[in-house]
């Protein structure tokens, strides 16, 4: 059966709730079929077949767990901490402030229950596949691609290390920098913004800026330099769609000013 050393080293490859569904099947691997953490103190018992139980000590200094359930904003925090935003101590915070006294977890059904004080089952929510969850790409994987970049020509690999991702289309704004990512179902991650806001040009100018994209392609400029030309003639956002691989360009009326084919 399963032991504490090999509890620990899943648990340790842990970082965010994006992680949770290679967990679940790494636990099922080890042959648990359910377990329950409390918020207290993160304290947890493990079960397997024939009865076997493994108990853990407490993960952390113990913490209050409310009287009152807050369902609406535990499920904006645990939405949060699947998405990579929060780590474990702080959805066990969270959780308990919104008075989950512990959660149970079904690796039989993949199902994740959270229970109140008074022992209450307040919701339960299915434990995506790890197939499923490739659409489910977080901020960080996003930012992590994302700092590789260095000039337009590091864009084409960019894009193939997102599309891998689960991202389907995403558009980057001039004015702050923000980007909204998309994937599959719906999904969307916010990128927020990067920089002070910049004036935006009214008027396009349209060969200027395609000389100054020439230019950032050809790894001349780097990304900061080409977001101020593209305020500086015009141009409000880009989308990129990785079913056709293309970017469009639009000013600030929402026409199109060019398209481009992303190189693979």
């Amino acid at each position: 059966m399963f032991t504490t050393a090999q509890i620990n080293e899943k648990l340790s490859q842990v970082r965010t709730g994006a992680d949770f569904p290679a967990l679940a099947e790494n636990l099922k691997n080890l042959g648990v079929t359910y377990y329950e953490t409390k918020m207290e103190d993160g304290s947890s018992i493990f079960h397997g077949e024939n009865n076997y139980e493994l108990r853990t000590g407490s993960n952390y200094s113990a913490i209050t767990v409310a009287d009152m359930v807050n369902l609406e904003q535990l499920k904006i925090d645990i939405i949060n901490h699947q998405q990579g935003k929060s780590d474990y101590l702080q959805i066990s915070r969270q959780s308990a402030d919104n008075g989950i006294e512990k959660w149970a977890v079904c690796l039989i059904n993949m199902t994740c229950t959270y229970i109140d004080k008074a022992g209450n089952k307040v919701w339960v929510e299915h434990i995506p596949s790890l197939s499923a969850q490739k659409s489910s790409f977080t901020a960080e994987q996003i930012k992590t691609a994302h700092r590789k970049v260095k000039s337009g020509a590091d864009f084409p690999s960019y894009i193939k290390e997102i599309k891998a991702l689960g991202v389907t289309h995403y558009e980057t704004y001039v004015y702050d920098g923000h980007i909204d990512y998309h994937g599959a179902d719906n999904y969307t991650v916010k990128i927020p913004a990067k920089y002070e806001p910049l004036t935006m040009a009214d008027i396009v100018e349209s060969e200027k800026f395609k000389k100054e994209l020439l230019d950032h392609q050809q790894g001349k400029t780097d990304f900061l330099t080409f977001i101020k030309m593209c305020a500086t003639y015009g141009i409000e956002k880009w989308e990129i769609c990785m079913e056709q691989m293309t970017c469009t360009y639009f000013n600030k009326a929402g026409n199109q000013i060019l398209v481009e084919k992303i190189p693979q």
